[in-house]
C-alpha cells in the first residue's frame, strides 16, 4: 500500500491543524533556533541527529529572488533563509534542461560525465547517489516529486526508500487556491501536504526528505498573490512569491514537529529561465547566465547573525559534496564538484587558484528530437572568461567576458588572446569518457511522453 496515502487519514485533523496555521500565520522573523556561530557549522559532523530537507525549486534564477537583488519582494522568506544561513553568492547549474542539470547534481558529475545527454538516457546502476549514502548511513530517504524528468523510469529513485508523486488534490479542500496557469495536475500544495505528513510520522527516526516543486515551472499563483503585473514576466515573480509561500509552510511545518533545530534545509534550483535577453523564452535552449545562474541556500539547525555569504563562483555539482561534508559522511566519488564548507567558515580552499575557479555546462540542444542528429555545447568558465563551445561547429562558438559584459552580449572570440586555449580546452571537456560502463537508454512510453509535453517540452 503506498506509504503516504495509507497514513493520511489518520492524521488529516492534526495536518489540517498544522498546515493552515503556517499557512496563514507564519511569521519567519519568529525564529526558535538557537543563535549559532560558524563554529557550528563544522560542529554539525559530529552530531548524530540532523535530518536533511532538500528542496528543488524547478525554474528558479537566482536574480529574481530579493536576497540576490532583486527590487521586487518575491521571496521574502527565502531572503530570511538566506540572511540567517548560508547564501552562494554567484551559483551556475550545470545544463538549462532538467533532466540533464539533475544527473550531474545528484552525482557531482559534469553532463559529459554522468552521460545524461537527450531523453532515452537513464542514471547509470553503477552511480553512487546520496540517497544511497544517506541510508547506508541510517537515514531514511524519501523523494517527492513532480516532474517527470526524474521518475524512477530515468533511475533518479536510486537509493530511496520511497521515491513517488505526490497524489493530486491529497490536501484537503479548505487548504487549496484556485490556481491560475499549469498544465499539470494538481499543485505544489500537494507536495506541500505530503511532506508534512512525512515528516510528522517519522519525526522520531533521522530522515533525508528530497522535494522537487514544479509550479514555479509552470507559472502556478493564486489571485491574492499576483500582484507584480500581467507580462510573462511578471507572471513568473507571481509565481515566485507564490512558492516562496509554499516553502515558508515547509519551514513551518518543521517548525510545529519540533524538527526545526536538528534540521539542515537546503534550497536549490536545476536551471533557471529566459525571458528574450537573448532572443528565447523558457529553458533547454541554450547555456546563457539567465537560464544556468542559480540560487543556492543552506539553513542550518541554529541561525546565524548575520549570515554567511560564500562569495567564491560555485556550482550544483558542489552542493552534494558539502553537504556530505557538513555532516561528516563519505564523500561521492568519482565527482567533478568540491566541499564548499572551508568558504562557509572563511577559510581558503586547498585548490583556491585559478585552476579551481571553473564551472561548466551541457547541453543537446536536440536532445528531445529522438530522430535528430545531436547538437552539442558546452560552456566553459574559466575565471572572468566563459565560451560556449559548439561542437558541430566550433568556429561559431562564443566567448565573453563576464567581468565587463556579465550579461554575455559581445561576442570575443575573433579578438581575445585566450579564445584559442579555451577552445581547445572546452573541446577537451566535451570529449571526456563517461564515468560509467554503461549508460542505460530507456523506451519513453506513450504516457510519459505526454506528461513530459505537457510540462511545455517538444519531445518527438
Amino acid at each position: 500500500m503506498n506509504l503516504l496515502k495509507s497514513r493520511v487519514g489518520a492524521v488529516a485533523a492534526i495536518l489540517l491543524i498544522t498546515v493552515s496555521y503556517v499557512w496563514t500565520q507564519l511569521d519567519v522573523q519568529q525564529d526558535p533556533r538557537p543563535l549559532g556561530t560558524v563554529e557550528d557549522i563544522r560542529g554539525l559532523e559530529n552530531r548524530d541527529d540532523v535530518n536533511i530537507v532538500f528542496i528543488l525549486v524547478d525554474t528558479m534564477r537566482a536574480d529574481r529572488l530579493g536576497v540576490y537583488g532583486y527590487e521586487r519582494d518575491t521571496s521574502p522568506g527565502l531572503d530570511y533563509l538566506a540572511e540567517s544561513g548560508v547564501r552562494f553568492a554567484e551559483n551556475r547549474a550545470q545544463s538549462s534542461w532538467t533532466k540533464s542539470s539533475m544527473a550531474s547534481l545528484w552525482t557531482s558529475l559534469y553532463p559529459t560525465r554522468a552521460g545524461i545527454r537527450r531523453v532515452q538516457d537513464a542514471v547509470a546502476d553503477e552511480a553512487k547517489m546520496p540517497a544511497e549514502i544517506l541510508k547506508e548511513n541510517g537515514f531514511l530517504t524519501a523523494g517527492i516529486w513532480r516532474n517527470g524528468w526524474i521518475a524512477p523510469n530515468f533511475n533518479f529513485h536510486q537509493g530511496f526508500d520511497l521515491y513517488q508523486n505526490p497524489f493530486v488534490k491529497q490536501a484537503p479542500k479548505s487548504l487549496r487556491r484556485e490556481a491560475r496557469a499549469g498544465r499539470i495536475d494538481g499543485t505544489d500544495i500537494d507536495l506541500v501536504y505530503s511532506a508534512l505528513e512525512f515528516m510528522r510520522v517519522n519525526r522520531d527516526q533521522r530522515f533525508f526528505l528530497y522535494l522537487h516543486l514544479m509550479d514555479l515551472h509552470q507559472y502556478v499563483t493564486v489571485d491574492e498573490l499576483a500582484v507584480f503585473g500581467t507580462t510573462y514576466s511578471d507572471f513568473y515573480d507571481n509565481s515566485i512569491l507564490w512558492t516562496d509561500k509554499q516553502i515558508r509552510a515547509i519551514y513551518g511545518g518543521l517548525e510545529q514537529l519540533g524538527l526545526r533545530d536538528k534540521t539542515l534545509v537546503v534550497i536549490a534550483s536545476d536551471h533557471g529561465e529566459a525571458f528574450g535577453e537573448h532572443g528565447a523564452e523558457g529553458h533547454a535552449r541554450d547555456l546563457y547566465a539567465e537560464v544556468t545562474t542559480t540560487p543556492v541556500i543552506f539553513s542550518l539547525p541554529f541561525r546565524l547573525d548575520p549570515g554567511v555569504v560564500v562569495e567564491t563562483r560555485t556550482q550544483n555539482v558542489d552542493i552534494w559534496p558539502t553537504i556530505l561534508d557538513l555532516i561528516g559522511l563519505p564523500p561521492i566519488e568519482p565527482t567533478d564538484g568540491r566541499s564548499r564548507v572551508p568558504e562557509m567558515l572563511g577559510e581558503t580552499p586547498v585548490d583556491s587558484g585559478d585552476e579551481g575557479d571553473v564551472d561548466v555546462a551541457f547541453l543537446d540542444k536536440t536532445w528531445g528530437r529522438m530522430n535528430m542528429e545531436a547538437d552539442p555545447i558546452l560552456a566553459l568558465r574559466e575565471g572572468d572568461l566563459r565560451i560556449v563551445y559548439r561542437a558541430k561547429n566550433p568556429d561559431n562558438s562564443l566567448l565573453f567576458d563576464l567581468a565587463s559584459d556579465p550579461g554575455e552580449r559581445k561576442n570575443l572570440l575573433e579578438e581575445h588572446p585566450e579564445a584559442g586555449r579555451l577552445r581547445e580546452e572546452a573541446k577537451q571537456e566535451y570529449e571526456r569518457s563517461v564515468a560509467w560502463k554503461e549508460v542505460p537508454s530507456v523506451d519513453v512510453d506513450d504516457m510519459s511522453l505526454k506528461q513530459l509535453r505537457a510540462l511545455g517540452y517538444v519531445v518527438e
